[in-house]
């Protein structure tokens, strides 16, 4: 088994719409391309002064450029040989997110702001040892002035489809996953926070540290917690109709949106769910029962309703064994549903699971 095949081996029971491969149509789609051109002056302006541009920093996970491969660029501009074309979501304020094209964006960013020197150049070694404030004034106009080809997908193209052309311009080297993705369309609050949140000694205990961080598989659960949490208590103005990619992406934007004050909220209410259930659940709660003398995987759909459960009662001390007793009854319930086995994102297997527990919730209150 290869190396990628083996990052991308399901760890988690019942785990649906990680995968990138999306089967959907949009026979309908409006999506608007327009190509334009920049110079390099225009786009570092465009990054650094007025934000237009935005570079994420933990876009891409791979294939990050050696010094040699950044030098080769730069002697390839000061050779004006054309460089592949750039590709750029556009959001509704005009702000546009490379997502195909940071690494020579960055690159010629770098150099102009002095940050390496040029060396071992194979055609122009006259350039040997300069960095962009060495450079005669005419060499220094002749990179700022590079035309850059820029692909510019703008509103009001689908979410979904923004993840499939992201997908195709993405598909060299390891293929990225949804939330991998989406930490790249979407970067901001929401991802910091859920980086956080990922390493908090709270989701850690809770989850008895059954989930990796591999492939952002632990952002992903908390990013689902969130999503169903701020849906149904009528935060997040969404229909939801089997389509969970829309629903994580519009909570993503939701969260970056949100002031700083509003994301501590839902940080505290994370850890009170977590600490909530390691304390009442301990380790395997988010599992079911063994079978076969075999521990089970924890369980995706299992976590963000008993998560959002635990995030909405929080009276677990009051009688605490009985409050035991009735998740272990509506875990086993919910394990001889097939609900949490397969098809886990319909409408249906979602509206049953929540229902359980906010009925649940209000007869323990």
């Amino acid at each position: 088994m290869s190396l990628n095949n083996s990052m991308d081996k399901q760890e988690i029971e019942g785990e649906e719409g990680l995968s990138s491969r999306s089967q959907d149509v949009y026979p309908d789609a409006v999506v608007k391309i327009s190509r334009d051109q920049y110079s390099v002056f225009e786009i570092k302006r465009m990054a650094e002064t007025t934000k237009e541009f935005v570079i994420a920093p933990e876009f891409q996970r791979h294939d990050v450029w050696k010094i040699e491969q950044k030098r080769e660029l730069i002697e390839s501009v000061l050779m004006n040989i054309p460089i592949p074309v750039v590709y750029v979501f556009e959001d509704e304020t005009g702000k546009k997110q490379v997502v195909d094209g940071r690494q020579r964006i960055s690159t010629l960013i770098s150099f102009l702001n002095n940050e390496f020197a040029l060396a071992n150049l194979k055609l122009l070694s006259r350039f040997d040892g300069k960095k962009f404030k060495d450079f005669e004034p005419i060499f220094q106009s002749k990179i700022e002035r590079y035309q850059i080809s820029v692909y510019v997908i703008e509103p009001p193209t689908p979410e979904r489809v923004k993840y499939d052309i992201f997908d195709r311009v993405n598909r060299g080297g390891t293929q990225l996953n949804s939330q991998e993705i989406r930490n790249a369309l979407y970067y901001g609050s929401a991802t910091i926070l859920l980086k956080e949140l990922s390493v908090l000694t709270e989701f850690k205990d809770a989850t008895g540290n059954g989930i990796k961080p591999v492939r952002m598989r632990d952002q992903y659960l908390i990013l689902r917690f969130f999503a169903f949490y701020i849906l149904r208590k009528g935060m997040l103005d969404f229909k939801y109709k089997n389509n969970i990619d829309d629903l994580l992406s519009e909570t993503m934007k939701f969260i970056n949106d949100l002031s700083q004050q509003k994301r501590e909220f839902l940080k505290s209410i994370f850890r009170q769910s977590m600490g909530n259930s390691f304390n009442l659940m301990g380790k395997d709660g988010f599992r079911f029962a063994m079978k076969n003398s075999h521990q089970r995987q924890i369980n995706m759909a299992l976590f963000e309703t008993l998560a959002y459960f635990f995030a909405i009662f929080n009276n677990i001390h009051c009688d605490s064994e009985k409050i035991r007793v009735e998740i272990n009854a509506l875990k086993f319930a919910f394990d001889e549903s097939g609900y949490f086995s397969s098809r886990v994102n319909s409408s249906s297997s979602v509206e049953y699971r929540f229902k359980q527990v906010e009925k649940l919730a209000e007869e323990l209150a």
